[in-house]
């Protein structure tokens, strides 16, 4: 802890005149996330040409640009880094570039929002940058924005019933225009979306809910009405099913948990193993792996490795929620699954063409199968997989280092992550020596 307070403290502040994207990079980077999230439920509210003039707009003094459509610039580049597969020199100081303009924005957009589509939009990709960032507070932050916006914009009651003296308004899908069916579809995307958000964060960082049961209104949206024809629709659809599939069950599991838990520790574990029923077709049901195997492009490989990591995250904490363990020893399908976990992660980065993905996925999926790992051979003496479980755990710690060398903000966690990999391999030597 020491460590990571010096680090902290001394952290070091890059000169203003380095925190800039060359503009033809910013270009780049814009016709990439154009080309590849045409998707709906993501509609951009500001034209792409606007987007490519920013760069010339910030250099011009009596020019003032708002905040909003700063923020969506820059998330926007950040974006186009994270989609890209290609290696770009300076990644790392890039994506740090991109958060600290973003930060600095931050307080004034925080200050002057307002209820529309496009500072909906800010909130959600400074919701996604900033969590990248480990800045949870920020995100946080970001995400009751994005959803106070989302309830003014009527996303929490797409689907609700009008009153019978509006009977003529009728909003079912054969009253409404082809066009405005879509654009209601693309409305019960983005509520899904934030409604998984909003899990994410009870989940993951203990915070209470902004989405109370009761409060919205809104059908899964159909997959069959869609005006984007892309190649990755197929694995779009699937990861959208299956992940709401997901939450659902997840908001089910944490109102139990908020709710009080069973006191009797049998009647509480038959409720843990019903949760772990209603999880565990999910990959069945999709048979995820195997069309991981049948990804042929960055983005469907993402989808599939988004549902999967979920997944394999939400078993290993119901099976850690259980009571009636038959010793102090981790449960042993908690630690098959976090060893099936990290090493198919490490199986997906180890190719060059997903090396680069964002600290997120390592921060949002890896973290609980690692430490899985490492407590296992910490506290099991009688660990069968040492060795085994001692190479993924170097790997991780190793690609952490590499990821994060150039991100000045997340340096505590690789100083935990590279502790607890420490902390491994000193249990190993103290077991050898005993075992000498």
């Amino acid at each position: 802890m020491s460590e990571i307070q010096f680090m902290q403290d001394t952290q070091p502040t890059e000169p203003s005149e380095e925190l800039s994207i060359p503009k033809d990079l910013a270009q780049q980077l814009i016709d990439y996330y154009y080309g590849f999230c045409g998707f709906e439920g993501f509609k951009m509210p500001l034209e792409k040409s606007f987007l490519t003039s920013i760069p010339d707009l910030l250099e011009i003094p009596h020019v003032q640009l708002d905040c909003t459509s700063q923020i969506i610039y820059y998330t926007t580049l950040f974006q186009g880094i994270v989609l890209k597969p290609e290696v770009l020199l300076r990644r790392g100081t890039l994506i740090h570039i991109l958060y600290q303009k973003c930060v600095s924005l931050s307080e004034d957009w925080l200050k002057n929002i307002k209820d529309t589509p496009a500072d909906f939009f800010a909130a959600l990709t400074l919701m996604s940058l900033s969590l990248e960032c480990c800045n949870i507070d920020l995100s946080w932050k970001a995400l009751a924005q994005a959803c106070r916006i989302s309830k003014a914009l009527g996303l929490f009651s797409v689907d609700e019933t009008p009153s019978e003296g509006d009977k003529q308004l009728s909003t079912e899908p054969e009253s409404l225009p082809r066009q405005a069916e879509v654009e209601r579809n693309r409305k019960r995307f983005e509520f899904w979306h934030i409604l998984r958000m909003d899990c994410l964060f009870r989940m993951c960082y203990g915070k209470p809910t902004l989405i109370p049961a009761g409060s919205w209104k809104v059908n899964f949206p159909d997959p069959t009405i869609n005006s984007v024809n892309h190649e990755s629709s197929r694995f779009m659809d699937i990861h959208f099913l299956a992940s709401m599939r997901l939450t659902l069950i997840v908001m089910k599991y944490l109102d139990w948990v908020d709710g009080g838990k069973d006191p009797d520790p049998v009647s509480h574990d038959a409720t843990i193993d019903s949760f772990t029923d209603e999880v565990e077709p999910i990959l069945l049901d999709w048979d995820v792996e195997r069309l991981l195997q049948m990804a042929t492009n960055h983005l469907e490989i993402w989808f599939c490795v988004d549902v999967l990591f979920s997944t394999y995250k939400m078993l290993i904490v119901l099976y850690q929620s259980k009571k009636c363990k038959q010793s102090h020893i981790l449960p042993s399908q908690a630690v098959e699954i976090s060893r099936k976990s990290v090493k198919i992660f490490q199986s997906l980065l180890a190719s060059s063409a997903n090396a680069l993905w964002g600290v997120s996925i390592l921060l949002l999926h890896q973290f609980i199968p690692f430490f899985i790992l490492c407590l296992d051979i910490i506290g099991n003496p009688d660990h069968a997989n040492l060795e085994e479980d001692l190479v993924s755990i170097s790997w991780v710690s190793d690609y952490a280092e590499m990821v994060i060398k150039e991100r000045v903000e997340l340096k505590p966690v690789m100083v935990i992550i590279k502790s607890m990999a420490t902390a491994c391999q000193q249990t190993k030597m103290i077991r050898l020596a005993r075992d000498a």
